[in-house]
């Protein structure tokens, strides 16, 4: 606040000085000193001579460039619990009620202007008008006569335009707020350059106190786990043994890439195995060995996935790591360099023997990146970090409303336009500034992934061995390729027009939309013109055109396996009052109500053409009840794969039915939600609180329903209280094929940000996905609570000590958690953290210097006391907690 006041001034004194000395060679003096001081400010060099009307007011470019300098954009709360809009001129003149329009982002809030389109604001005199999603305007009001009925805003005056009900946090806010006006360059207001308008007025959140009792885990005597995720059986002997540059790798000539892969990781020699009956000393050997004997006492328990084990010993002068197909091999490497990996002793290894094999076959982390788009590089880091923790299946969201993200080039304007973001409010040449994207976008950085991108991705997944799984969302969520088909038509209309297209109907050809539909519906985030029309055979084209360019792209690199046809969110109303249906539906009785089915039907049998398996969202077959439901609809019920991400009643009925699931719970592994229940928290809400680490860790899908809000129900206590109509348990746990951690865009505007949600949240889902513990099927609820408290707590000391050193040597921003404290009886204060053997570090004089915290030697009160917790590094630290605060 300071510092915009003292901004302010200077700005008001240098104009002072412009008016008194403007004359002669004095103007380029003191143009060229003005610039200068705008540019120390960081003030994009908005300020200018500014052009006044006869009447001495603002117009044109001037008045966008005034208004974008100048006006200030803060959420308030006046009284009681509403918190409002409100606009304060921060500069020296009057904003003008007319030739201006504000435009933002906002999540939830405004669906009562959503479904109006646009909302007179009397009090302010303003219009809301909705574009699309959350993507709205605000202008000043004008009478029917054409004249301004908005009053002027003054200099320092405040204006209150609109309630935001219920603002959960900060992060339903955006930044990039901008404003325009008629054949007019939008400009940014500085006040949301790159960053949200100010609020703090949230709902409830943890307090310091809160935080230390959640964080003070059981004292136990077993020290940190050796490997994460657990394997299954591991003994550790007392004796050390360091591997130095004069080991080799020597591997049996199938598992080459594994051999060349860990001689690369630490810088050693690789050969093949010459098949010596005796082992070679200082050598890792990569053997092919039949493990079955070896897991038969596990596998009727534990239903593991034996093709994917291995079998890891570490003597005293040879490492010998043996599995029945390289995968196996891969995952027992990854243990070798997790053991290795060793902040106090580094490069050494105790002598160890680790039998191990995964839980599921699908251990899976999807990101949409869609609606914010993450690079290239990003990816391949996502992958790295994966495989180190035997994750396996990238579920890569790569088309919804606001973005298409893969090239296809049959299509070139799927990218074109639908992989594009700028003020374009018909949607010609580019999408609309979606999630505070701004109204310009840089012609440098590409928003998508080109082929040769797609492919170099799919090269190091195969490396890795990660199976990438494209996902093409539809017939919802798909404005951004049906807008792109739309503005196709036109430009292609556009040609014949002149003669340059032969093809007869080439317009048309991949067309999405009917133009006659005159049907109104708002979908998921208030999107418009989000459903495909399923009823014109040019959609099928088009589907078919998607998949032969994907397994295209894949083949020669990573054959396409598995392709995601989402099918999820059909919102109510979309079609009604198409033609085109109402056609097909006179000539089809039966497809009345059940279009979505014959569209899933359709787009499965196209995907199957191609020898290719096909994926859904739970709703793309329907919920229960639903006629899509019902397996007998589908010739091959196994050959398809469902995310479960409802309540765990909908995953075993789906299971049940003989669909493959995937277990993709949204109260507890949506990573788009909080790590906390705190306002500065980046996320959403609405299937539960919060999500954090060991909220996943505890997850028990067998014993835990699920609900909302963080709260868990067993399934015959969901039956009886959610009213749930299919409650037979899980009668086919072989269906039950794994895990998916889920990671929406809508809140990630950076590569930091993505980090952020992602880790160390994803370590806690891969223990989950890999390893059953023997706490999951406790005979009693003590002994599964005493027993998962125990396992959490080695759990937390093993990323405290370990493992999230791991992720700043790859490169990964991981969230620092929030600390603890409290004040103990004796006026002292004790600190603490979510894993134990954090950095956490203390201030006395307000952040300017920091000292570290020694666990069991509290502080005395004194100074302006501060809390951390710092990276090992020292270059990032969480959130900072005042002792005043709280």
């Amino acid at each position: 606040m300071m510092k915009r006041r003292i901004r302010q001034m200077l700005h008001c004194r240098l104009r002072r000085l412009l008016v008194v000395l403007l004359s002669g060679l004095a103007v380029a003096v003191l143009a060229k000193t003005f610039l200068s001081v705008n540019q120390l400010l960081g003030v994009n060099n908005y300020y200018r001579f500014f052009q006044f009307d006869q009447s001495g007011t603002l117009r044109g470019q001037d008045l966008i460039d005034y208004i974008a300098s100048n006006l200030l954009v803060e959420y308030v709360k006046p009284d009681g619990d509403d918190v409002f809009i409100a606009l304060t001129n921060n500069g020296t003149m009057e904003i003008p009620g007319e030739n201006w329009s504000l435009f933002f982002n906002h999540a939830d809030g405004f669906s009562d202007v959503a479904r109006r389109r646009w909302k007179v604001i009397e009090k302010s005199r303003v219009v809301m008008r909705h574009h699309n999603a959350w993507f709205f305007s605000l202008e000043p009001l004008m009478t029917d006569s054409g004249n301004a009925s908005f009053t002027p805003l003054k200099p320092n005056q405040t204006i209150i335009v609109h309630e935001s009900p219920g603002l959960k946090s900060k992060s339903y806010t955006f930044p990039n707020w901008y404003v325009s006006g008629p054949g007019l360059e939008p400009k940014i207001l500085l006040s949301t350059y790159r960053k949200r308008p100010h609020t703090d007025f949230y709902l409830e959140k943890w307090s310091a106190n809160d935080r230390y009792n959640r964080n003070n885990v059981i004292n136990i005597k077993r020290p940190a786990k050796s490997v994460i995720p657990t394997p299954l059986h591991l003994k550790k002997l007392d004796d050390k043994m360091k591997v130095d540059k004069n080991w080799r790798v020597a591997y049996n000539r199938d598992f080459q890439t594994e051999g060349k892969f860990l001689a690369a990781k630490l810088r050693i020699l690789a050969v093949e195995d010459i098949g010596l009956t005796e082992p070679l000393l200082k050598t890792i050997h990569l053997a092919v060995e039949h493990l079955g004997s070896d897991f038969a006492q596990f596998s009727r328990s534990k239903r593991l996935q034996v093709d994917e084990g291995y079998k890891l010993k570490v003597a005293a002068n040879t490492i010998r790591i043996c599995g029945m197909t390289s995968h196996g091999i891969f995952n027992g490497i990854q243990s070798l360099l997790s053991l290795l990996e060793n902040h106090e002793e580094e490069d050494t290894l105790p002598l160890i023997e680790i039998l191990d094999a995964p839980r599921f076959s699908y251990r899976g982390l999807m990101y949409d990146a869609a609606r914010n788009f993450v690079d290239k590089d990003e990816i391949l880091t996502t992958i790295s970090l994966m495989a180190m923790y035997k994750l396996n299946k990238l579920h890569l969201h790569l088309t919804d409303d606001q973005g298409w993200r893969i090239e296809i080039p049959m299509l070139p304007e799927l990218t074109e336009i639908g992989a594009r973001r700028g003020h374009d409010l018909n949607e010609e040449r580019s999408l609309l500034p979606y999630f505070g994207f701004g109204p310009m976008q840089d012609p440098k950085k590409r928003q998508y992934y080109s082929v040769d991108d797609y492919k170099e991705i799919l090269r190091h997944a195969a490396i890795h061995h990660v199976e990438v799984i494209p996902e093409i969302d539809m017939p919802a969520h798909a404005h951004a390729a049906v807008q792109s088909m739309r503005m196709r038509y036109f430009r292609i209309k556009q040609q014949q027009q002149g003669g340059s297209v032969e093809e007869d109907g080439a317009e048309s050809k991949f067309l999405l939309h009917d133009f006659n539909d005159t049907s109104w519906y708002l979908g998921v985030n208030e999107q418009m013109d989000t459903v495909m029309n399923p009823c014109m055979e040019s959609t099928y084209t088009f589907v078919k055109e998607i998949v032969r360019s994907l397994v295209s792209i894949h083949q020669d690199v990573q054959t396409l396996k598995t392709l995601h046809v989402g099918g999820d969110e059909v919102p109510r109303g979309a079609l009604v009052k198409s033609p085109v249906c109402n056609a097909l539906t006179k000539r089809m009785p039966e497809l009345t109500g059940n279009l979505k089915l014959y569209f899933m039907k359709r787009i499965i049998s196209i995907v199957n053409e191609f020898e290719v398996r096909v994926q859904t969202w739970e709703d793309g077959l329907g919920r229960s009840g639903d006629a899509a439901f019902n397996a007998s609809e589908w010739r091959n019920a196994a050959g398809i794969t469902v995310n479960a991400w409802e309540l765990t009643d909908a995953a075993y009925n789906f299971a049940n039915k003989g669909f493959q699931v995937v277990l993709t719970h949204a109260h507890r592994l949506y990573l788009d939600h909080p790590y906390e229940p705190d306002g500065e928290e980046n996320g959403l809400y609405w299937a539960t609180r919060y999500i954090d680490s060991r909220y996943i860790f505890q997850f028990a899908f067998s014993a835990d329903l699920g609900s909302r809000m963080n709260s868990t129900f067993s399934l015959s206590e969901g039956c009886r209280v959610l009213g749930l109509k299919h409650c037979n348990g899980l009668q086919s746990p072989e269906n039950i094929i794994g895990m998916q951690a889920s990671l929406w865009g809508e809140m990630i505007q950076s590569n930091d940000a993505f980090e952020y949600m992602l880790c160390p949240r994803l370590l806690a889902f891969a223990e989950r996905a890999w390893h059953l513990a023997d706490w999951e099927t406790a005979s009693s609820e003590k002994e599964m609570r005493d027993g998962r408290e125990e396992d959490w707590t080695e759990f937390a000391k093993a990323l405290g000590h370990k493992e999230l050193r791991r992720l700043e040597r790859l490169g990964i921003r991981y969230r620092l958690p929030v600390p603890g404290f409290r004040i103990a009886e004796n006026s002292v204060v004790e600190m603490n953290s979510e894993f134990p053997g954090s950095l956490l570090q203390y201030s006395r004089d307000g952040g300017k210097t920091w000292n570290t915290y020694t666990e069991g030697n509290p502080l005395e009160i004194s100074g302006n006391l501060s809390f951390s917790v710092a990276s090992y590094d020292l270059q990032r630290r969480s959130r900072i907690i005042d002792l005043a605060s709280h």
